[in-house]
C-alpha cells in the first residue's frame, strides 16, 4: 500500500505537461501514471491543480544564529512551507558567519533539529580561510559566497590575490562560487556625495548605488572566472547592462549563471514614491528599463532563475531615515503567488515557471535528487491552482518578520499543498 496518491493533478515541467497520478512510498515517488488503482493511507484528488516539481528558494537569510529577533530556522522554515517551497538555501552572513566546517555543520545540525524543511547553506570566503575550502565541500556546503559589495554584517571581500586562488580551488573543488556583486568604493564615494547633499529622497539611493556598480563587479566575478575556469553565480542581478554583461559571458563559453528576485521583476523607480524606505534593498531597485530588461533576460535564458533574498528585519529597522534604514525585505512565502499572478497576465508560462525555480536551481546548485519528478526520486512536488485570488498581507505571513514590499497586492494563483520529502502539507489561503 502506498503511504500517498496525488490523483487527477497535470504534471508540468519545462519539457511540457502531462495529466497523472503519483503514489508515493516511504518518502519516495513509487509510481506515476494514470489511473493508478492500488490502494493509499492518503488520497488527494488534484484535478484542476497543476503540479510542479517542487519549488524551492536558493536564497534567502534566516539569521540563524545571532540574529534570531529576524527570523530564525523554525519561523523561516514555516514561511517557506506555506509559500510552497520544498527546499531552501540560507546564506554566511549570520553571527558567527559560516566560514569553518565547524560553523556549518553546527548550523546543519541545528537545522535538522528546528526547521520544517531541509535547508542547504553557503559558505562564505573570507580572507583567511583558503585552507578551509575543501573541508567546506565535505561538510556539505551547497556553494560558496563572495560579498564584492558590503551588505548586512559588513563583510569585506577578500583581497584580490587570495580570491583568484579561491576562484582556482573552487574550480578544482567543482564548487561554484555565487556573489554579492557591487563594487564597495563606488556605493561609498557617491553615498557620500548624496548624504554631503542632504539628499534623502529615494532617488538618491540609486545615484548612490548605480548601476555601474554592480555591473563592474559582475565584470571582475567573470574576468576570474575566464582565467581559472571557475564556476559563478550572480545573486539578484537588478541592472539591465548586468544581463547584457551576463549574457556575453555566456556566449563566451564562461560557466555563469545568474538569479532575479520579484522585487526587482515587479517594482521600479517609480514605486520608491509609493513605498520610501521599504523597498531599500541591495542591490537597489532601478527603473523600469531594467525591469523589462531583468524579463528579457530570464525569457532568453541569461537569467537562469527566480530567489528572494529573503532578507527579513525588524519593522522599526524598515522606518525612518533612508540612510538609517535597513537594506532588504521578506520574501518567501510569498514569491511563488507573485510568480503564479505573472503567469496568468501572461508574463510567464507554468513551464518556465517550473524551470526558474525548480529545475535550474537545483541542476547548477548540483541538488541532484531534486528538481524532477521520477520513480524513485524523493516526494518533492508542489501543486498550484492558478485560480486561486488573494490579497498578501503582511500581517497574515507566517515568517518572525514579516515586512514585504506587497503588502496588499492581490494576486491570482497560488500553491495549495505541497509534498517535501514525501510529507503533504496543506496551505490554506489567508
Amino acid at each position: 500500500m502506498f503511504d500517498l496518491i496525488i490523483r487527477n493533478g497535470t504534471l508540468v515541467t519545462s519539457a511540457g505537461r502531462q495529466k497523472l497520478d503519483i503514489a508515493v512510498k516511504d518518502g519516495r515517488i513509487a509510481a506515476l501514471g494514470e489511473g493508478n488503482a492500488q490502494a493509499a493511507a492518503r488520497v488527494v484528488d488534484a484535478a484542476g491543480l497543476y503540479l510542479l516539481p517542487g519549488l524551492m528558494d536558493t536564497h534567502v537569510h534566516f539569521r540563524d544564529p545571532g540574529l534570531t529577533q529576524k527570523e530564525d530556522f523554525a519561523t523561516g522554515s514555516r514561511a517557506a512551507l506555506y509559500g510552497g517551497m520544498t527546499y531552501v538555501v540560507d546564506m554566511p552572513n549570520v553571527k558567527p558567519v559560516t566560514s569553518t566546517a565547524e560553523r556549518l555543520r553546527a548550523r546543519t545540525e541545528r537545522a535538522r533539529r528546528e526547521a520544517s524543511l531541509e535547508i542547504g547553506f553557503f559558505a562564505l570566503l573570507t580572507a583567511d580561510n583558503l585552507e578551509e575550502m575543501d573541508a567546506l565541500k565535505q561538510a556539505g556546503a551547497v556553494g560558496f559566497k563572495i560579498y564584492l559589495g558590503t551588505s548586512v554584517g559588513e563583510i569585506a571581500a577578500p583581497p584580490d590575490g587570495v580570491m583568484l586562488e579561491q576562484f582556482r580551488r573552487a574550480a578544482r573543488l567543482g564548487m561554484r562560487i555565487g556573489f554579492h556583486a557591487e563594487n564597495n568604493a563606488i556605493n561609498d564615494y557617491y553615498t557620500a556625495l548624496e548624504q554631503a547633499a542632504g539628499c534623502t529622497d529615494p532617488g538618491a539611493l540609486i545615484r548612490a548605488r548605480p548601476d555601474f556598480s554592480e555591473e563592474e563587479a559582475v565584470c571582475k566575478a567573470i574576468a576570474y572566472a575566464r582565467e581559472t575556469g571557475a564556476a559563478i553565480h550572480i545573486y539578484h542581478v537588478s541592472s539591465g547592462k548586468t544581463v547584457d554583461r551576463i549574457r556575453e559571458a555566456k556566449a563566451e563559453g564562461i560557466d555563469v549563471t545568474a538569479e532575479t528576485c520579484p522585487h526587482y521583476l515587479f517594482l521600479d523607480q517609480a514605486d520608491y514614491k509609493r513605498l520610501g524606505v521599504l523597498l531599500k534593498v541591495y542591490p537597489t531597485v532601478k527603473t523600469q528599463w531594467d525591469k523589462e530588461k531583468l524579463w528579457a533576460g530570464l525569457a532568453d535564458g541569461t537569467i537562469d532563475m527566480i530567489a528572494t533574498d529573503h532578507a527579513p528585519h525588524l519593522p522599526q529597522e524598515k522606518q525612518g531615515g533612508l540612510w538609517e534604514a535597513m537594506a532588504g525585505v521578506a520574501g518567501v512565502e510569498i514569491s511563488a503567488r507573485l510568480m503564479l499572478d505573472a503567469v496568468n497576465r501572461g508574463r510567464l508560462t507554468l513551464e518556465q515557471l517550473a524551470a526558474w525555480m525548480s529545475e535550474n536551481p537545483a541542476r547548477i546548485w548540483g541538488l541532484k535528487e531534486r528538481g524532477t519528478v521520477k520513480s524513485g526520486q524523493p516526494a518533492n512536488l508542489t501543486a498550484v491552482d492558478l485560480s486561486r485570488r488573494g490579497v498578501i498581507h503582511n500581517a497574515r505571513l507566517h515568517g518572525k518578520t514579516n515586512v514585504t514590499a506587497f503588502d496588499g497586492v492581490e494576486t491570482i494563483g497560488a500553491p495549495v499543498f505541497s509534498v517535501t520529502g514525501g510529507k503533504l502539507f496543506e496551505i490554506p489561503l489567508k
